[in-house]
């Protein structure tokens, strides 16, 4: 009985404690049913926060909005944990057996009958009870927990933590492996701590003055000393550090200036040495000890004695000059020896280089039209540098070149022009000396506009009284001195050259310094050019006019008028009023070089024209020569065909040019020996024409094209010779002499083209100049058919005629003097075999030429000849 009891007892233990654990595992169960609902809200705000963190957005944010987002957040979280889990209890031993049971699918509340006890302790009681409790352990062995349900399905029906776990991985792919960090960073805000004072940093230079030319000085931050000029720019600049710095120099406060909360500049001008220091709160920065370097006087001297310049009228100014740092101008200065008191003639003298520290030359100034010109002067060189400073030479004196004059009227008037000068008070002479002139008419040649001009000197200097009246009638007594001794071309040759000079100073200062006034001057200079050209050009013309002069031809030369002059300077004119500075200067040079060979012709036209009409002489000679080659080889050719014509047949020749051979007799010893001495003459001629190609080569430089030809021809023609070809040989001959005339008209258009055509009157045998400077249409063939004297090629005369002889335009000798008799001993009277001999070649032409059946070639050929006759 015993035994029966405590078996039950211990199943009953057992059934206990299996069913605390399901108890507790209910419990739980319940307990994750309730909370994870709760939880999923802050779990979503954390989700999304997540997802920010990973995309590093928090980190974009300012400090203190970092802040507020992570605390507002935060409080989200804590609010919404606190409204899920408010009302959460563990569950108690009921609740967990009604979980039990719904899970098992229990009825009736089974576990509760645990729990109870029977009303009554009968036996038969207790055994019922005791089968009960049977049962009940029974089903209760199976009891299951079953999974938690939380319900989220209901609370989310759109499933929006699964878009939030989606953006959680993509989030995470994103940050890769930096999200560790990125996480950090959006739940740490990164405070930016205050920064230090920044170090503070000085510099310092010097700049020297800009004449010096010398670079920057920079100085060392920790000190030191420097070496200067005076005028030096001194900059200190102090950047960083706290407060605003202090400048001493020499104990003196230099103010600084504020660049911005941490920079600070201070600038002066360094006018004596001494110590600088730069201080930032009783603390020194850095100091310096300063030395200034006072500026010298530069250094002008004379580096030869000034005067005059060998072979030349314009006066010598050879200088130099020194200075520390460069020289900005030199200018000579004169002063009228006997007049100190006058105003000083002031010569500015170009320096090389820009601003050379050392220098030296010689300045050349035509000041020949200058009223001092003749006069003692003294002279001295003025130099200036940079600072301003001037240094002067030791005075020079000497006598100003002036001009000499051959006119004696024109001298006269130098000479009261210099009373002038030296006496402007003393009128009296020099008006005087212009009437004395007045009553001489005859010492200016009776030229009316020259009395007038002195004439109207004498009134001005009689009724003007002003001091300006002198320096007008000085420049109206060279005007007149320079017509009455050169003419008009050389005194706007003059002008033209004083223009050409105002105009390169104002061009270089308005280079220098491109302001409205200096372009407005050079704009003047150059209208001032344009009608000094004009003036000039229109001097030429009249003078070449009046002279009846002519420039020779040069085809490589570059042919100008007046309006090539007029459209170069009115270019630079405008481009100068445009500003166009470049272009101007560019086409001012065009100008001067057009200007330059204008005035390189007219210089060397004279000495042109000299060893041109010497070319010209020889020219004509060779001209002549070549004539009498032409002459010559006729001759050889009207004996080949009047040999080639002594056959049976006397028209061989032209039976031979149409092809029609027919018999020919042998020729005779007298034929023969005709040939060997016409060869003879023939290698003489080919001998002369080489000598004369090689003279007219050395004349010209050029040998005709067609000599060359003649001299080939006159070959083939010995050869033919030499063979007996007489018909060959007349052949050859006549393209010699073809290609003599035409190397005549090559050899007159080289001469008329390299020196001109020469002017009427320039020496005796010139009549004939024109002819042969132009071609040979003039020359002779031949001098006749009967001219067969001597087999032997006699000397060849330049003028193409025997010496000794004078012929007249016809050919006919007139006898060694100057008579008029003509005699006819050069002319050829035809014989009487010679008349026959012509007659049978007319009738022989006459007789072919009724012969229709020819060919049409040779019966024109033979109308041509008969209409000779």
């Amino acid at each position: 009985m015993a035994d029966q009891i405590i078996e039950p007892q211990k199943e009953t233990d057992r059934f206990l404690e299996h069913l605390k654990t399901r108890r507790a595992l209910a419990r739980l169960a319940i307990l994750f049913e309730y909370i994870w609902p709760a939880l999923w809200p802050p779990l979503g705000v954390a989700g999304l926060f997540l997802c920010a963190a990973l995309l590093n957005v928090p980190s974009a944010f300012p400090p203190r909005m970092h802040v507020a987002a992570l605390l507002g957040v935060s409080g989200l979280l804590a609010g919404l944990l606190y409204c899920g889990l408010r009302g959460l209890r563990r569950p108690s031993d009921a609740t967990a057996d009604r979980r039990l049971e719904q899970a098992t699918g229990l009825r009736h509340r089974p576990l509760t009958a645990l729990a109870d006890q029977p009303a009554h302790a009968d036996p038969a009681t207790a055994a019922i009870w005791k089968a009960h409790l049977s049962r009940v352990y029974a089903e209760l062995r199976r009891l299951r927990v079953g999974l938690p349900r939380p319900g989220l399905a209901r609370r989310d029906p759109r499933a929006l933590r699964g878009g939030l776990v989606v953006a959680l991985i993509a989030a995470l792919v994103i940050a890769g492996p930096d999200a560790p960090s990125r996480l950090t960073a959006a739940l740490y805000p990164h405070w930016a701590s205050s920064p230090p004072p920044p170090e503070t940093k000085l510099q310092a230079w010097i700049t020297p003055p800009a004449y010096t030319g010398l670079p920057p000085v920079f100085l060392n931050p920790r000190g030191g000393a420097a070496s200067v000029p005076a005028g030096s720019h001194v900059t200190v600049n102090v950047t960083g550090g706290r407060g605003e710095p202090t400048l001493l120099m020499n104990g003196e406060k230099e103010p600084f200036r504020t660049l911005d909360s941490l920079s600070f500049q201070s600038e002066f001008d360094l006018a004596v040495g001494g110590r600088l220091a730069v201080r930032e709160q009783r603390r020194e920065l850095g100091a310096w000890d300063l030395t200034v370097i006072a500026d010298r006087s530069p250094v002008a001297a004379w580096s030869e004695a000034p005067g005059r310049a060998p072979r030349s009228m314009q006066t010598r100014l050879p200088w130099q000059v020194s200075d520390d740092y460069g020289v900005v101008s030199l200018q000579a200065e004169l002063v009228l020896r006997d007049r100190p008191a006058a105003p000083r003639l002031v010569i500015t003298i170009s320096l090389p280089g820009g601003n050379p520290k050392t220098a030296h030359g010689v300045r050349l100034q035509d000041l020949t039209a200058n009223p001092w010109a003749g006069l003692p002067v003294k002279a001295r060189l003025i130099a200036r540098d940079g600072a301003g400073l001037k240094g002067e030479s030791s005075v020079a004196e000497f006598v100003l070149p002036g001009r000499p004059f051959r006119h004696p009227v024109a001298r006269a008037l130098v000479e009261m022009r210099k009373m002038l000068s030296v006496r402007p008070d003393d009128r009296i002479t020099v008006i005087t000396g212009l009437q004395a002139l007045l009553q001489n008419p005859a010492a200016i040649s009776n030229e009316t506009g020259a009395y007038l001009n002195l004439a109207a000197l004498r009134s001005l200097l009689v009724h003007n009284r002003l001091p300006t009246a002198i320096d007008e009638a000085q420049q109206r007594m060279w005007d007149l001195a320079l017509h009455l001794e050169e003419g008009g071309a050389e005194r706007t040759a003059r002008e033209l050259e004083a223009a050409r000079q105002a105009v390169r100073e104002a061009m270089e200062r308005a280079t220098a310094d491109p302001s409205d006034a200096n372009r407005a001057e050079l704009e003047r200079r150059l209208q001032e050019l344009q009608q000094a050209i004009e003036r000039h050009i229109e001097a030429l013309a009249e003078q070449a006019q009046r002279e009846h002069a002519e420039i020779p031809y040069d085809p490589d030369a570059q042919h100008l008028s007046e309006r090539d002059f007029q459209r170069q300077a009115e270019a630079a004119r405008q481009a100068a009023q445009q500003g166009r500075m470049d272009e101007a200067r560019q086409r001012m040079a065009e100008l001067e070089r057009m200007l330059d060979q204008l005035r390189n012709a007219r210089v060397g036209r004279a000495q042109d024209g000299q060893r041109n009409a010497e070319r010209r002489r020889q020219g004509r000679q060779q001209m002549g020569v070549l004539q009498d080659l032409i002459s010559r080889e006729g001759r050889l050719l009207d004996r080949a065909q009047i040999r080639e014509g002594q056959g049976d047949d006397p028209f061989t020749p032209l039976r031979r040019q149409f092809g029609q051979n027919g018999p020919s007799k042998p020729d005779s010893a007298d034929q023969k020996a005709q040939r060997g001495g016409d060869q003879k003459v023939q290698e003489a001629l080919r001998r002369a024409l080489g000598e004369l190609m090689q003279q007219f080569g050395d004349l010209t430089g050029q040998v005709p094209k067609g000599l060359g030809e003649a001299d080939q021809a006159m070959r083939d023609a010995g050869q033919a010779l030499g063979a007996g070809a007489d018909s060959e040989a007349t052949d050859a001959q006549r393209r010699a002499i073809e290609a003599l005339q035409k190397g005549g008209r090559e050899m007159g258009q080289q001469m008329a083209k390299q020196f001109g055509r020469g002017q009427t009157g320039e020496g005796q045998g010139d009549e004939g100049d024109s002819d042969e400077m132009t071609g040979m249409a003039g020359f002779s063939l031949r001098d006749g058919p009967g001219e067969r004297d001597g087999d032997a090629l006699g000397p060849l005369q330049g003028d193409g005629r025997s010496p000794g002889r004078r012929r007249d335009p016809l050919g006919r000798d007139m006898g060694e003097g100057t008579g008029g008799a003509l005699e006819n001993d050069g002319v050829h009277v035809p014989t009487e075999m010679e008349r026959q001999r012509s007659q049978a070649i007319q009738e022989e032409l006459r007789r072919r030429g009724a012969d229709r059946t020819r060919p049409q070639q040779e019966l024109d050929y033979i109308n041509r000849l008969l209409k000779q006759f």
